[in-house]
């Protein structure tokens, strides 16, 4: 009978983590879902407020082109200079898409170095401050892709 009653309480402890593991609301996804928002591939849409956040959590200024920047993107460590000494390439970052609202910004973007991979940058600037940062190695080229991308990470990186 004790048996019984640890196989129980068991069970009942497991679920009730699973539950409260799913009450955790993936904020990105739920921005994601409500749809009101401007999306936009081009990097001048990019709130002057979210280059400021990311440049000042990467000690480095935040820089990212778009598909108008292809000849100046580079996802390569090696830095290539011209004979004046400037960078041959200027971004190491190629966004694909931002979506806008008036409270928060989700930004979507390959970024180069060590293994080229995406990054999603959630960041609620009005109300509460929040940054939220994922990071994959699949293309999340679109808003389904990201979606199901969320869906299946609700963990973002620590």
């Amino acid at each position: 009978m004790e048996a019984v009653y640890i196989l129980c309480s068991f069970l009942l402890f497991s679920c009730m983590g699973t539950k409260s593991e799913s009450n955790i609301q993936n904020e990105a996804l739920v921005f994601l879902n409500k749809k009101e928002y401007k999306c936009s591939a081009n990097k001048s849409d990019i709130p002057n407020i979210v280059i400021d956040s990311i440049s000042s959590l990467n000690k480095e200024v935040f820089k990212i082109g778009d598909s108008n920047d292809t000849k100046k993107i580079s996802f390569s460590d090696m830095r290539l200079l011209t004979e004046d000494g400037k960078d041959v390439y200027e971004y190491k970052r190629k966004l694909h898409f931002v979506l806008v609202s008036d409270t928060a910004c989700l930004l979507v973007y390959t970024e180069g170095g060590v293994g080229t991979h995406d990054v999603v940058d959630y960041l609620k600037y009005k109300g509460e401050y929040k940054h939220v940062r994922y990071t994959t190695t699949d293309v999340l080229s679109d808003t389904v892709k990201l979606g199901i991308f969320l869906r299946n990470n609700p963990t973002p990186v620590k």
